[in-house]
């Protein structure tokens, strides 16, 4: 008889692998660092749509001003029930049909065209869903979106600072909270897309309407941070 096979051993990833699962080698290049829900794809829309379903009942259009209110309190729900349907969204699959906001693809292709990196750093939650990790990355690819690494998780610019340091030439993103912690740690350039949720933003970062209208920026960003690092 032929001798037993000896049962592969599963791999387990430790937590920082796990979290980060995408990491570059080129160590002489400037980021570019980029949100996705709300930066690249209209997340806020997508979701306020799928809501409607969900509680069978009108939601707040997307471009209706949200005077810093948190979004089960815009939408009028309670936190509890906010929770379960943003767990069925994700567990649905749904973020992989999130409309892609025009020119991201293109914009990302440019900036690796100038010889920098796109990281993509979203708040998604990683380590709680085994569907995070491959939603992402299908969307990325079906819209197009070029990167060369991926951050998860609120402390993403924190992990951003450990990986990159100083390379990092911009950063683009639409939640103020975490353009503030950005800014905390010392990030800049920071940019902020406008959106109906932050106006009441205050802080240390440009506003701008689309990806095509800020490329020119994080272009000159880049070729700043090449001329600070000769």
């Amino acid at each position: 008889m032929p001798a037993a096979t000896k049962p592969l051993k599963r791999r387990v990833l430790r937590p920082l692998e796990a979290m980060h699962p995408v990491r570059t080698n080129g160590f002489d290049k400037p980021i570019v660092a980029i949100d996705i829900d709300g930066t690249m794809g209209d997340y806020h829309g997508h979701f306020l749509a799928f809501a409607e379903r969900w509680f069978g009942k009108p939601m707040p259009n997307a471009d209706q001003i949200n005077p810093g209110l948190n979004l089960y309190k815009f939408m009028g729900v309670t936190k509890a029930s906010y929770r379960e349907a943003k767990l069925a969204f994700r567990q649905g699959g749904w973020k992989r049909w999130m409309p892609v906001y025009p020119w991201a693809s293109w914009l990302t292709e440019n900036i690796q065209s100038a010889g920098a990196e796109v990281w993509i750093c979203t708040t998604r939650p990683y380590l709680r869903l085994d569907s995070i990790d491959p939603d992402t990355r299908e969307w990325l690819r079906r819209n197009g979106i070029q990167y060369n690494a991926v951050l998860f998780g609120d402390d993403k610019y924190t992990e951003l600072k450990r990986q990159a340091g100083a390379r990092v030439a911009a950063i683009l993103d639409d939640l103020p909270e975490m353009l503030t912690r950005a800014a905390d740690i010392g990030f800049k350039p920071l940019y902020i897309r406008n959106q109906p949720y932050n106006q009441d933003y205050m802080g240390r970062a440009h506003r701008f309407n689309d990806l095509n209208a800020v490329s020119p920026d994080i272009m000159n960003d880049i070729e700043t941070w090449k001329e600070r690092h000769k």
